[in-house]
């Protein structure tokens, strides 16, 4: 385990293990996992808004004003989605 400048995490070398999961982590919580996306969470319009289709989401604003990188918005899409077909 090595890890990233700045307290940014960590880059882990695991032979053998080709997936990691997110165990014990619900799609609804998923948005706190992102520093740069944390801080718009309060903001939207909906307390439960998931940041995919609700109006007034202001983590969907931040992406469109460049404050929050489309890579990342793509990457917290892709995670949610997972989290919540394991849920079900």
């Amino acid at each position: 385990m090595i890890p990233l400048p700045d307290g940014g995490g960590y880059v882990v070398d695991t032979p053998g293990l080709r997936e990691i999961g997110m165990w014990a982590l619900s799609s609804e919580h998923l948005d706190m996992c992102f520093p740069e996306i944390r801080p718009h969470v309060t903001q939207c319009r909906f307390a439960d808004c998931t940041h995919t289709v609700e109006p007034g989401c202001a983590v969907k604003q931040a992406v469109e004003r460049g404050d929050v990188s489309p890579e990342r918005y793509a990457s917290y899409l892709k995670l949610r989605d997972e989290l919540e077909e394991a849920e079900f």
